[in-house]
């Protein structure tokens, strides 16, 4: 008989689009630089950035999914 245990974070991205045609931009749940990793293809597309604004979890260590297997034997 085992236990098994999943740790997961919910990550999202939420766009604001303002009335001037500007694209805001906000990752939740993906830490460090691994948040301009998710949306460098939307980025890409999107045009150029004008500014970027990084919040107090980029600067949080990166958190990964992490899985705990107990098993007894």
């Amino acid at each position: 008989m085992g236990v098994i245990e999943l740790m997961t974070q919910r990550q999202q991205i939420e766009f604001t689009i303002r009335p001037d045609g500007t694209v805001e931009e906000r990752v939740i749940g993906v830490g460090g630089p691994a948040c301009e990793d998710v949306t460098r293809g939307i980025e890409q597309a999107l045009g150029e950035v004008q500014e970027r604004e990084r919040t107090s979890e980029y600067y949080r260590p990166t958190e990964t999914t992490s899985d705990n297997v107990v098993t007894n034997s």
